[in-house]
């Protein structure tokens, strides 16, 4: 609305003067077409004549003003021209927000500048990069004219989850990068090499630990008896709060009351350090390279200055907001795209659906949200398996038996812990089914070992799907 404005605004600058100058020279005796030429050339250049009246002075002064402000309208108006253009295409998004130059770069031609007045552009998807007020307002504000157009909206409050509308897929920055560094930084073979007994530390926490560590929960999941212990300097007291269940994983988190340079043993010993803070952080990248020996940390960082350091070659950098702004990550439409692929096999396999494009967004859309995360975190695991499989020499179209049954058995521990991070806890209902949700409670939040063979089959057939649907 307030950019519809200003191009009012702009628009009525640039004429005024010429209706002005025309009224000027009609009242002065001239021909109208005369009038409305010599009134023109005044946009570029003056008029030296004799001024006939007040109106052509007025006019005379301010139509060269008015020709800048009309190179800016034209400016917008091929802005427009393009967009309308764009709009025609289905994988058209429009991107509105302060913020959305990098983004819109990076869409190339898919593109269209909504800017950052959040009037309605026609559009293939949208993506809101505004304060969450202004999101949520054009959400709300156009929600029938966004029906059948996915919204990627951005929200620091609530997590991805919390959006119950499919079409609807709120994202962090911080969440969007922790799924990115944990496939950039994969820890597999590292894991091996330890005997998949290791140590990983966060110096600092906040929303962006928060999303580091859930992922990594979910992702570093690489053998039954691994024991891979979080030790995380900062305040986690919320977290603990809402997470109940973190106790049932059985990687352990730790936290640290006690400030980092009183455990430099734990920083030389551990496996990864990941710098997470970014308050005062040269100073802190400066004091971990002088008291330390350690060869590399991890740093999360939106600083270029930190490339300048001396020592900064033992620092591994991630832009992490630079990364998470692509939107090819941003979107994450190939995620997303598998994950529902997995519903639809399984709606296939169990309730006789056509396997088609249009079964796939029906099946998704009667999903709950705590269902439909439950997929993408299984699609998102899945990338970490194929690593697994590559490092191990095996075939993702023909593992050996062996391999199936740890498969198998990984994907049950993943399975567990993203109910446990939901807060749900081993329970048998009265019903005699095997899960309450209102509860929260699931007869099979049990070791893999405890399962029925009944069970234990729906967990390898989990994997035949997904090894099946590799492209």
């Amino acid at each position: 609305m307030r950019e519809r404005g200003r191009w009012i605004l702009r628009a009525s600058a640039f004429a005024i003067p010429f209706f002005l100058g025309v009224a000027g020279f009609l009242l002065s005796g001239e021909a109208l077409l005369d009038s409305a030429f010599i009134t023109l050339c005044m946009y570029g250049m003056g008029y030296p004549d004799p001024i006939p009246n007040l109106l052509v002075e007025i006019a005379r002064w301010t139509a060269p003003l008015a020709a800048v402000g009309g190179i800016l309208l034209l400016f917008q108006v091929n802005r427009r021209l393009k967009n309308w253009v764009r709009s025609f295409h289905k994988n058209s998004v429009a991107v509105y927000g302060a913020d959305r130059e990098d983004v819109l770069l990076n869409l190339g031609k898919r593109g269209i500048d909504g800017g950052d007045g959040f009037s309605f552009l026609k559009a293939g998807n949208y993506i809101l990069l505004g304060s969450e007020e202004e999101n949520f307002d054009f959400y709300r504000q156009n929600r029938s004219a966004l029906k059948g157009h996915t919204v990627y909206l951005e929200c620091c409050f609530l997590p991805a989850q919390s959006a119950s509308d499919p079409e609807l897929r709120l994202f962090r920055e911080e969440e969007t990068a922790a799924r990115l560094y944990w496939k950039e930084r994969c820890i597999h073979q590292l894991s091996v090499r330890c005997g998949h007994q290791m140590r990983i530390v966060f110096l600092g926490f906040g929303v962006l630990g928060e999303e580091l560590l859930s992922c990594a929960l979910q992702d570093n999941i690489f053998h039954p008896d691994q024991k891979i212990e979080y030790h995380i300097f900062g305040d986690g007291d919320r977290f603990l709060a809402v997470h109940p269940e973190l106790p049932s994983i059985d990687d352990p988190v730790i936290f640290h009351k006690e400030p980092w340079y009183e455990q430099l043993p734990l920083l030389e010993e551990a496996q990864s350090v990941i710098v997470l803070s970014e308050e005062e952080q040269l100073d802190l990248v400066k004091d971990l390279l002088l008291a330390t020996k350690r060869a590399s940390y991890d740093v999360f960082t939106s600083r270029r200055e930190l490339e300048l350091l001396a020592g900064q070659e033992r620092l591994n950098l991630f832009y992490w907001k630079e990364q998470a702004r692509k939107p090819e990550y941003l979107m994450g439409d190939a995620l997303f795209d598998r994950a529902k692929r997995i519903n639809l096999r399984y709606a296939v396999l169990y309730n006789n659906v056509a396997e088609t494009e249009e079964a796939k967004e029906q099946e998704w859309k009667k999903l709950d949200a705590f269902t439909r995360y439950s997929n993408i975190s299984s699609a998102d695991y899945h990338e970490v398996r194929l690593i697994m499989l590559a490092d191990l020499g095996q075939d993702a179209g023909h593992p050996s038996s062996d391999c199936m049954e740890l498969l198998s058995e990984l994907e049950h521990i993943r399975w567990c812990r993203y109910h446990y991070l939901n807060n749900w806890r081993y329970g048998v209902p009265e019903n005699g089914k095997r899960k309450d949700p209102v509860q929260k409670i699931h007869a099979d939040l049990v070791p893999y070992r405890d399962l029925t063979e009944g069970e234990k089959e729906k967990d390898r057939e989990n994997i035949r799907i997904l090894l099946s649907m590799n492209e």
